[in-house]
């Protein structure tokens, strides 16, 4: 169920996020029908209604979570074909295999600066090939960083697929 809801791409979470949020209106809309009406229904209308109100909010939740697993296959394969994208994806690939190489403390310290600096908070740092280049999520997006200069420098998509190639 979190792969179901894992953050591939904005409109498709937010599409999958919407689908839930109707889903539970419907349960609520559900609860309220049948203890409004639920006692002057003794035949069992009560439950009828209630039971279509669920159904039909259940129904159009899960295709509106449809809708955006859809967004998130299609950009999937829209990544599949740009090679930026591609380049990208194995840098990161690349990074895990890495990972259990631990990163300099100084090196840990200057990225934290920078980013305390601008008023954000770095979630996680990962190491990379190239001993000068961290790999940083932050804020759900991810910054390629190289130090060995004065300061710190976030590089573009261009120059991060350029040191990995």
């Amino acid at each position: 169920m979190s792969e179901l809801f894992a953050k591939r791409t904005g409109i498709g979470f937010v599409l999958k996020a919407a689908g839930l949020v109707v889903i539970a209106w419907g349960i609520i809309q559900g609860c309220i029908f049948i203890i409004s009406f639920g006692d002057s229904f003794s035949n069992g209308m009560g439950i009828a209604g209630f039971l279509n109100t669920i159904f039909t909010y259940s129904i159009c939740g899960i295709l509106i979570i449809g809708f955006g697993e859809v967004v998130d296959l299609l950009q999937n394969i829209h990544d599949q074909n740009d090679p930026k994208a591609q380049a990208l994806q194995v840098m990161e690939a690349n990074s895990h295999t890495v990972a259990n190489t631990p990163i300099p403390l100084a090196a840990e310290q200057e990225i934290k600066e920078f980013y305390a600096n601008q008023n954000i908070w770095a979630d996680s740092i990962l190491p990379s090939k190239n001993r000068d280049i961290f790999i940083v999520k932050v804020n759900g997006r991810t910054d390629y960083i190289e130090l060995g200069g004065l300061t710190p420098k976030i590089l573009t998509e261009e120059e991060a697929t350029k040191y990995f190639e």
